[in-house]
C-alpha cells in the first residue's frame, strides 16, 4: 500500500459527509411522535420505522463489504449515495405508513452500501502508521453529525412537520457525489483481494441470515404472536448454519479462519453489540420524556438529543489519542464504563426535567460510545488484513445495529407495557416507571460489556490474507 501524497481532511471531509446519512437519522427520533401522530399508531409500532430501515442495511452490509474489497470501495460508496437521494425523496413524499417503511427499505439498501465502504475509504486516505487517528477522525465527523442531526431534526419537523426530517438530507447526500472525485486517487491505493470469486451466494445467505433473525427480534413483544418470531428465528438459524458450512468450504471466506477462531475477536464484538444495545436507549426514549409531559417543544428536545451527539463527537475525538495510549482492550474498557456511568445517571432523573442534570448525564454516556466505537473499530480493523478492510469496516457496524434493532424492540417493549400500566391511571407517573426500567437494564448491559471488553485480548492480522 504506498503512501498518501494528498492532504487527508478534505477527502475525509467527503467521506464522513456521505457516512452522515445514517447519524443524521437521529432527526427522525425527534419525529417519533409526531409520525405516531399522523399515522394513528400505537406507541410500539413506531419503532418499524426504526427496524424496517436497520434490518434492511444490518443485514446487507457486510456483503457490500466483501463486494467493496473486489470491485473497489469508491464504486460501491457512490452506488449508496445515489440510491440515498432517491431513499430520502421517497420517504418524504410517503402518503401512508406502509410507504414510508418500504421507502425506509430502500434507504436501508442506500446505507448499507455506503457506510460499508466509507471506514476503509477513510483509512486509504492516510499511511498505515495513522489508521487510528482516521477511524477517530471518521468517527467524530459520525458524531458531529448527530449533534446536527437532532437541532436540524427539531426546526425541520416546526417547519414542515414529519416529511421534513427525511428531505433536509437530498442536499447532503448529493453534495457529498459531488466531492467524490478527490476521492479517486485515494481509492487507487487499494489493496484488492484476487484469490477467488467472491461469494456471491455465501452474501445472500448472510444477508437472509441476519434480516430473519434481527427481523424475529423486532417480533417479540407485547401485541405479538410467538409463532412468527419463531418462524423467523428457525428460518435464520438454518441459513446462518448454510452461510457458516460454505465459508468453510471457501477458498475466499469473509473473514480468515484464524481470526474467525479467535476468542478477543469474538468477545470484543459481543461487547460492541452490548454497548450499542445501552446507548440507543438514550436516542431513542428521551424524546418521551420531554414531550409526553414534560413540556418541551421538539426544537428543545433536539437541542438536547444534540447535547448526548456532542458527547460522542468528544468521546471519538479523544480515543484518537486515548486508543494507541491505552491499547484497544482499555480503552474500549474506559468507554463501555463511561457510557454505563451516564445511563445509570439518566436513570435518576426526576420526574420534572432539569436541564444541567440530563445535559451532563447525556455528555458522559455520549462520550463512552464515542471511546468505545473507535476502540472497537480499530481492534476489528487490525485483525484483518488490508484487502479485508471493507469486511473490517462493515463488521463494526453490523455490531452497531444488532444492537439498534434489539434495544428498539426491547426498549419501546417496555415503554408499551408502561402504557398499557398506565390505562385509567396517572400517565406520566407509568412513563417514569417504564423509563427507569429501560435505564436501570442499559446500565447493566452496558457494564456487561466492560467485562467482556476487559476479556478481549486483541487479535493481530494474519501475515497472509486468507483466501485473499
Amino acid at each position: 500500500m504506498s503512501t498518501p501524497t494528498r492532504p487527508a481532511w478534505p477527502g475525509l471531509a467527503v467521506v464522513g459527509l456521505g457516512a452522515s446519512i445514517v447519524p443524521l437519522d437521529f432527526a427522525v427520533n425527534v419525529a417519533f411522535p409526531a409520525i405516531t401522530a399522523a399515522f394513528s399508531l400505537p406507541t410500539d409500532a413506531i419503532r418499524w420505522v426504526a427496524v424496517c430501515y436497520v434490518l434492511v442495511y444490518g443485514s446487507l452490509m457486510l456483503g457490500f463489504g466483501a463486494l467493496g474489497d473486489r470491485i473497489g470501495y469508491l464504486r460501491v460508496f457512490r452506488a449508496g449515495l445515489v440510491l440515498g437521494a432517491l431513499a430520502f425523496a421517497l420517504c418524504a413524499a410517503a402518503p401512508s405508513f406502509g410507504w414510508l417503511l418500504a421507502a425506509r427499505a430502500v434507504q436501508g439498501v442506500a446505507v448499507g452500501l455506503t457506510l460499508s465502504c466509507a471506514p476503509a475509504l477513510a483509512t486509504l486516505l492516510v499511511a498505515e502508521h495513522e489508521r487510528t487517528r482516521a477511524l477517530s477522525a471518521f468517527g467524530s465527523l459520525q458524531a458531529a453529525a448527530g449533534v446536527v442531526a437532532p437541532v436540524v431534526g427539531g426546526a425541520a419537523l416546526a417547519w414542515l412537520d414529519w416529511p421534513g426530517v427525511f428531505a433536509f438530507r437530498v442536499p447532503v447526500v448529493l453534495l457529498a457525489l459531488a466531492g467524490t472525485p478527490w476521492l479517486a486517487r485515494a481509492a487507487a491505493r487499494q489493496v484488492r483481494r484476487t484469490g477467488g470469486d467472491f461469494d456471491a451466494a455465501g452474501s445472500l445467505l448472510l444477508a437472509a441470515a441476519v434480516g430473519w433473525l434481527l427481523l424475529g427480534t423486532a417480533l417479540v413483544g407485547p401485541g405479538y404472536a410467538p409463532w412468527p418470531a419463531l418462524g423467523c428465528a428457525l428460518a435464520g438459524g438454518l441459513a446462518a448454519t448454510l452461510f457458516v458450512r460454505r465459508q468453510r468450504a471457501s477458498t475466499a471466506p469473509f473473514l480468515p479462519p484464524t481470526v474467525a477462531r479467535d476468542a478477543g475477536f469474538r468477545l470484543i464484538n459481543v461487547a460492541a453489540c452490548l454497548v450499542q444495545f445501552a446507548s440507543f436507549a438514550a436516542p431513542l426514549t428521551v424524546p418521551y420524556y420531554l414531550l409526553r409531559g414534560g413540556g418541551w417543544t421538539p426544537m428543545a428536545s433536539g437541542l438536547l438529543l444534540a447535547v448526548w451527539a456532542a458527547g460522542t463527537l468528544a468521546g471519538s475525538g479523544a480515543a484518537g489519542r486515548l486508543v494507541p495510549a491505552l491499547g484497544t482492550r482499555r480503552a474500549a474498557t474506559l468507554g463501555a464504563l463511561m457510557a454505563a456511568a451516564g445511563l445509570a445517571g439518566i436513570a435518576l432523573w426526576p420526574e420534572r426535567p432539569q436541564a444541567p442534570l440530563m445535559a451532563a448525564c447525556l455528555l458522559l454516556q455520549g462520550a463512552g460510545l464515542g471511546v468505545f466505537q473507535v476502540a472497537h473499530a480499530d481492534a476489528v480493523v487490525a485483525a484483518l488484513p488490508a484487502s479485508s478492510r471493507g469486511v473490517a469496516g462493515s463488521l463494526s457496524m453490523v455490531a452497531r445495529t444488532v444492537g439498534v434493532v434489539v434495544g428498539a424492540t426491547l426498549w419501546l417493549g417496555l415503554l408499551q407495557a408502561a402504557d398499557t400500566r398506565a390505562a385509567g391511571g396517572e400517565p406520566r407517573a407509568a412513563l417514569m416507571t417504564g423509563l427507569a426500567m429501560v435505564y436501570w437494564g442499559a446500565t447493566l448491559a452496558s457494564l456487561g460489556a466492560a467485562a467482556l471488553a476487559w476479556r478481549a485480548r486483541p487479535a493481530s492480522a494474519p501475515t497472509v490474507d486468507d483466501g485473499a
